[in-house]
């Protein structure tokens, strides 16, 4: 969500990132492999449920991630994509 000088809605990126379950560290994608970073600009972010779940069930993206519970959040909104099912 991109808010302008007066606080309202410009514009809303409705993305997929994967973050850990606390929601304050976001997998990133970096020439040097896969990373864990608190900035949320880094995030790596997809298009549809279904390209993040091909991504994330990579056997090296699930070890990376390893015993981290992750969760999947709307980039506009940051609230899992599955609150609202």
């Amino acid at each position: 969500m991109i808010l302008d000088l007066n606080g309202r809605i410009t514009t809303t990126v409705h993305k997929i990132c994967v973050t850990n379950y606390t929601k304050d560290m976001f997998l990133s994608i970096s020439s040097s492999g896969l990373r864990w970073t608190d900035n949320f600009n880094l995030a790596s972010c997809f298009d549809s449920e279904q390209e993040v779940n091909e991504f994330t069930e990579r056997p090296y993206v699930q070890e990376f991630i390893g015993d981290v519970l992750e969760q999947y959040v709307w980039t506009d909104t940051r609230q899992s994509i599955y609150e609202n099912i």
